[in-house]
């Protein structure tokens, strides 16, 4: 052999080596041919019975997963809507075998939906429930109960059992409601259709015998009905597509979810541990999916809280976004909560759990929560890193949702309600729904990364229920997922590298695999939570098995169990790698759920402060006339002003008023309570929107005088309730207004500060523009007021501050003296706005080119100067829009506004853009544009023409270019640290801070350790039906640990729990020696807290 031929050789078989140990993917298809399950979910639609006649047709089946022949291997069982469910075996190493037949459970006739594995008559067997619909377009049928006979063959006994419901079963939860030690069920159903579908939330109390939810508690082996009684809704309006089971608020008791679609609210049962129910939607969530379809619950934090997880119909991509019916009209977003319907939005949501009884939504700063027509939302540690990943099963045979279906429906509304259009032709109208599921890796607690293309080489499918499982027993999970016109599909976990621990139980003798049991792994400092509650995801029942995933952990320090009822047992020192059985018969004594916690450092004292003020806002809809803008500009209020007005040492507070709604000075008392100083004193009538609030020493005489800055989207200049006041105080707290000591101004003003700008011993001022009325992208007017004395005040912007004239959109403004000279210089920040700073040069305010803040362009609200480390510096805090939002800019894609009239009809069009890749997309859907701008219909005359376009498709270059254009590069809140020498360094705040719109910031030292701590307060609930309402944030509280770093305590030990849209925070000096913190609300009461 020659060396040439030699080395030839070695070559190939390296090169074949290579190819042999190349990294599989995390998942991997098992083939049909390899694994014997060749079971597919196939839809025959006709004339008769069809999507046009159910509306729940393309919904698909359930799988569950569970031991039914008790040889430590799962099985599978599939249900089909229109052909037999399967049964398949499992004989180890991926390998099943059908015995559908032999084992009596293939269920012919009916439409079949959801299935669940339980153990139903407890005789250590699991047993298996097949929902269907029946009573309905000539379909017969009802629910099918197949006990296990231990010998691989099952007897059909639900009306044995009082289960045999009919009518439109989804699915079926087993648990023990009443911790009685048997299973009880909740039977999901759903409604179609009717006219009795619609209308006031109300209807939720009428009774429904096919469509409504039901409770069955199980009496010595018979299932009977406690709906009623338990306080469970049974109604026509219930489109229940989901169930999830919890202990949400860790009482012992197991609390319930319900994902509804459509209109209906979903349901958020609390167990009151009396055999009833409390629904809680409206007090512990702020808003919820839409269209709520499969739902999920786990702790994907390891705080030990479980989350939510609801999916909806959101797509990812542009094109089939922009043609597909999204979120409802403005109108009929408020309408339908004047009937007594929760805030809802088209996009999947992701329930944070705050630990003291409310949770927070983060479904769009976590990446998760736009993923199409999806069904089952499984959380799973996939890779046993220890923290729960995610995987969405998704797509549909047909999208009824398609905008120019819709629209050809509208245009033949005649010829379809009289039936001279066929079912078929309709259905031939529709675009297919095909599509890949979603797999999203946990980065740590709340931020999730797709990893769909990376974990595994997934294909277009209409994927609706699926499970997971260790279907090997090598202690990973692996995947099975019930597709529509395709085979299921057995998803392989090839995961290396990372520890695990399987954890199985054996319950009481009436719950034999302990259904309800919380399980507590510690492992090297951290924790892991889990509850075992199989029946999750969509019409489907996972493992009884409880996988942890550990890393590189080699011993578990250790497990905490609580089994229903309350016995506990502690292992410690525990070996990973295995699977351990836990035993209720050796739980010692009784978990104390009840824990007594230290006092939380903020104490709400509103009552005891007798401090009683509302914030009325006038009715006033920005988006009425500015159809493109993507918030309101006229709920800024109210903003709060303290100090003392009247001489006696202790500190005072006016609180501004809205539109029609005068604002309130409030007087401290000696002990610490407050009372209302004379209304009569700051009446005007109208009454303006006051929208800033300055007490400054405007005369010099002493004592704190009052401006108050007004504004308002609804106003048009000239009009005098644009027109700012000043109020001269005479020493003791009372007040005149000052005529002609302001120059006559009609812009919206959004804050006042003071500064002795030119040195000449009294206070001049800076009053920031918000917008022009009605014409959002007009760059409004900023003024620098010179002090002219006694009192009175003259524009001098254009003399000492020119570039500040027309700045932007200011939302907020701080004094602050950078470069140590004595003069202090102006930090300004607002809506699109970078961080801007005037250095103060003798009196006269230049701009400055600082390059640490290029490229901060926001949307800002508020601007909070401090001194974080104890430099002496002063450090700011900024409050901007957060990253919960649609939007997501960078540096590389900021978000833009284009501002121009577009369509030459005399008002602004406002164009905001966002990039994919390297395209610009226009926010605004087609139809959203024509209402703005009718000639975007004539030049897209269907959806589809428009979708996917970039926005150099629809508008001519010429007039983008002419457009006034705004960017965005961030909207995060952050600590601007001083370093000195003008020079600053970012620092992206905590989690909880980019939650939601920070509009307010107080400074202060709770602990009293030394460092500033902050308080955060925001929300927006005034924004477009797109962005849905930003309501995240119940307030925060921020430790400073004195270098610009924060830790979070959480929520019941910091003592903010604040619903609403919080506008200002100031602190005030009690006479009694402690601190409190007055919040203002828009539309609300305003609150006190002490520390």
């Amino acid at each position: 052999m020659s060396i040439r031929t030699f080395c030839l050789l070695i070559l190939i078989v390296s090169v074949v080596s290579c190819k042999e140990q190349a990294p599989k993917s995390l998942l991997e298809y098992v083939p049909a041919e390899t694994s014997g399950v060749s079971f597919s979910n196939t839809l025959t639609e006709d004339e008769q019975f069809n999507i046009v006649d159910y509306l729940y047709f393309y919904n698909g089946g359930g799988v569950a997963v569970g031991d039914i022949n008790n040889d430590g291997l799962e099985d599978i069982y599939f249900t089909a809507n229109q052909a037999e469910n399967k049964l398949y075996l499992n004989r180890g190493n991926f390998e099943f075998q059908d015995i559908t037949e032999s084992a009596g459970v293939s269920s012919p006739g009916a439409w079949k939906t959801g299935v669940t594995m339980a153990d139903v008559n407890a005789d250590g067997y699991l047993d298996i429930y097949v929902c269907r619909v029946g009573k309905y377009k000539g379909i017969s049928g009802q629910n099918q109960l197949f006990i296990n006979n231990g010998d691989l063959t099952f007897t059909e006994s639900a009306a044995s059992f009082g289960l045999d419901f009919k009518g439109f079963s989804t699915q079926a939860a087993f648990f023990d409601f009443d911790n009685d030690q048997d299973l009880d069920v909740y039977l999901l159903n759903h409604s179609v259709h009717t006219k009795r579908s619609y209308g006031r939330s109300t209807l939720r109390l009428d009774e429904d015998s096919l469509a409504g939810d039901l409770l069955l508690r199980n009496d010595g082996g018979m299932f009977v009905d406690v709906t009623k009684s338990a306080g469970i809704y049974t109604s026509q309006i219930g489109y229940g597509l989901g169930i999830g089971l919890s202990d949400f608020n860790f009482d012992g008791y197991t609390d319930i979810y319900i994902s509804n679609d459509f209109h209906e609210n979903d349901y958020l049962y609390l167990n009151n541990q009396d055999g009833t129910f409390t629904e809680s939607i409206g007090s512990m969530i702020t808003h919820s999916s839409r269209s709520s379809m499969g739902n999920d619950i786990g702790d994907i934090n390891n705080d030990g809280l479980p989350e939510i997880i609801t999916l909806d119909m959101l797509p990812e991509d542009e094109k089939v976004l922009k043609n597909s019916a999204g979120e409802e009209s403005y109108e009929i977003y408020k309408l339908k909560q004047t009937f007594g319907y929760e805030k809802q939005f088209a996009r999947n949501m992701l329930q944070l759990n705050n630990g003291d009884g409310t949770f927070s939504e983060v479904g769009l700063m976590t990446g998760v929560a736009a993923t199409d027509w999806s069904w089952a939302p499984l959380f799973a540690d996939l890779d046993l890193d220890g923290y729960k990943d995610l995987f969405i099963s998704n797509g549909i045979v047909k999208r009824p949702n398609d905008l120019d279906y819709i629209m050809f429906l509208s245009a033949n509304d005649f010829k379809v309600g009289n039936d001279e259009i066929s079912d078929s032709a309709l259905i031939a109208q529709m675009p297919d729904g095909k599509v890949e599921n979603y797999l999203f890796r946990n980065q740590g607690g709340i931020s999730f990364e797709n990893v769909s293309a990376s974990w595994a080489k997934l294909e277009k499918t209409v994927s609706t229920s699926s499970v997971y499982a260790d279907l090997d027993n090598d202690g990973d999970l692996d995947l099975v997922v019930n597709n529509i016109n395709d085979r299921a599909q057995i998803l392989k976990n090839n995961q290396q590298g990372n520890n695990y621990l399987k954890v199985r139980l054996k319950g009481s003798s009436g719950n034999p695999n302990g259904v309800g049991t919380k399980v507590r792994l510690y492992a090297e400092g951290n924790l892991q939570y889990q509850e075992l509650f199989p029946d999750r995801g969509f019409q489907s029942s996972t493992t009884k098995e409880l996988v942890f995933g550990v890393g590189k952990s080699a011993k578990v320090d250790s497990l905490r169990v609580i089994w229903p009822g309350g016995g506990t047992q502690v292992l410690t020192a525990v070996e990973v790698n295995q699977t351990i059985l836990l035993d209720m018969a050796q739980a010692k004594g009784l978990f104390e759920y009840e824990e007594e916690g230290q006092p939380p450092v903020l104490k709400e004292v509103t009552e005891q402060s007798q401090l009683a003020f509302r914030h009325f806002e006038n009715p006033f809809v920005d988006f009425n006339a500015q159809y493109l803008i993507p918030h309101v500009i006229s709920r800024d209020g109210p903003a709060i002003a303290v100090a003392d007005v009247n001489g006696d040492g202790l500190e005072d507070a006016y609180i501004c008023g809205a539109s029609g709604n005068n604002g309130m000075l409030y007087l401290q008392n000696a002990d610490g309570t407050f009372r209302k100083h004379s209304a009569e004193t700051f009446r005007s009538n109208p009454a303006p929107e006051e929208t800033a609030a300055l007490f400054f020493d405007a005369d010099n005489d002493g004592d704190q005088d009052l401006y108050l800055a007004s504004g308002g989207n609804e106003f048009q200049p000239p009009n005098p309730r644009l027109n700012d006041r000043l109020f001269y105080n005479d020493g003791a707290g009372n007040f005149s207004l000052q005529q002609g000591a302001l120059e006559e101004n009609f812009q919206h003003g959004s804050v006042v500060i003071a500064s002795d700008i030119d040195h000449d011993g009294d206070q001049d001022l800076f009053v920031g523009g918000r917008v022009v009325a009605g014409k959002y992208g007009q760059t409004p007017e900023s003024r620098i007021l010179f002090n002219i004395g006694p009192g009175r005040f003259r524009n001098e912007t254009a003399g000492v501050a020119p570039e500040l004239e027309h700045i932007g959109m200011v939302t907020d403004a701080v004094w602050a003296d950078l470069d140590e000279d004595g003069y202090e210089d102006l930090i300004i920040v607002g809506e699109w706005m970078p961080i801007t700073v005037f250095m103060n040069r003798n009196g006269k305010l230049e701009k400055a080119d600082i390059p640490d803040l290029d490229k901060t362009n926001g949307w800002w609200n508020t601007i909070t100067l401090t001194d974080l480390n104890g430099d002496g510096r002063p450090d700011f805090v900024l409050g901007n829009l957060g990253t919960n939002s649609k939007l997501q800019p960078s540096v590389d894609q900021p978000v833009r506004m284009y501002v121009n009239d577009f369509d030459k009809n005399l008002s602004l069009d406002q164009i905001i853009t966002y990039s994919i890749g390297d395209k610009e997309y226009p926010l605004a859907n087609r139809d959203e544009l024509v209402k703005q701008m009718p000639l975007i219909k004539k030049l897209f005359i269907l959806n589809m023409d428009f979708s996917g376009k970039s926005i150099d498709q629809i508008f001519q270059p010429e007039a983008l270019s002419a457009s006034k254009r705004y960017e965005a590069y961030t909207f995060k809140s952050i600590a601007l640290m001083n370093l000195g020498g003008i020079r600053f360094e970012q620092k992206e705040l905590p989690a909880v801070a980019q939650r939601a719109p920070v509009y307010a910031i107080a400074s202060l030292d709770v602990n009293n350790d030394g460092n500033q701590d902050l308080i955060l307060g925001g929300n927006m609930e005034w924004a477009t039906p797109y962005f849905g309402a930003y309501d995240a944030s119940q307030g925060a509280l921020l430790l400073g640990n004195g270098q610009g770093e924060f830790s979070v305590p959480k929520a019941s030990e910091a003592g903010l729990k604040i619903r609403g849209d919080i506008r200002s925070l100031a602190v005030i000096q009690s006479a009694k020696g402690s601190k409190y913190i007055l919040v203002g609300r828009n539309d609300d009461v305003a609150l006190v807290f002490s520390y």
